[in-house]
């Protein structure tokens, strides 16, 4: 069996603004910075073997708050970045549905196939997250390993992996350094994964 622990990074400026982020970057804002400490800190106790890491620096400064209590250092992956949001980064949301009212009514009805202009559709978000799951379940049977990554990846992720419709993934709330855990049991093809918690956040107090 093969641990996942997923985790969202701490809470950015652009996050306070309610602005699309995707690929763009945006630090952590001071409470951001507290929250990776904090998750950090809750587990530091847990045997860890290896912590994966988006390549945006959001994801990455959260990482390596997690993985200095076991020695390590995070193994950044593109693969793990958010779900693009083409011309929308950097907008709010307010911004956008007044820019875009057409599109922002499209995708609020159907959310799998309506692309944002030069950005992703859910399923190709799921379908490389997964493929990085894939070559790391490869190489680490009954392991534990954390990976550190944004809250629209997570969700259709995680959505995939429990056969939950993509369309309807964001019940699956993740808050800024929210963690869930799953695990690769593979003791049957048809529910090869188990949750053990979906977004908790204990340890923000």
């Amino acid at each position: 069996m093969t641990t996942i622990i997923f985790v969202r990074h701490g809470e950015t400026l652009w996050n306070k603004e309610r602005r699309y982020q995707g690929q763009k970057d945006s630090p952590l804002s001071p409470k951001g910075l507290l929250q990776a400490e904090k998750v950090g800190e809750f587990l530091r106790n847990r045997k860890i073997h290896a912590v994966y890491s988006s390549d945006l620096m959001r994801a990455l400064v959260t990482a390596e708050s997690i993985a200095k209590h076991h020695q390590l250092r995070p193994t950044v992956d593109v693969r793990l970045r958010e779900m693009s949001f083409g011309v929308w980064e950097g907008q709010t949301r307010e911004e956008v549905r007044l820019q875009y009212p057409d599109l922002w009514k499209a995708r609020g009805q159907d959310i799998v196939t309506t692309r944002i202009p030069e950005g992703e559709l859910p399923e190709e978000v799921v379908q490389r997250f997964r493929g990085f799951l894939d070559s790391c379940l490869a190489k680490a049977p009954n392991q534990t390993i954390v990976v550190v990554s944004h809250g629209g990846a997570l969700r259709l992720t995680i959505a995939s992996l429990l056969h939950i419709p993509l369309n309807k993934a964001s019940c699956l709330h993740q808050s800024n350094t929210g963690i869930t855990e799953l695990i690769f049991t593979n003791k049957s093809p048809h529910v090869p994964w188990e949750a053990v918690c979906i977004n908790c956040t204990g340890h923000l107090g």
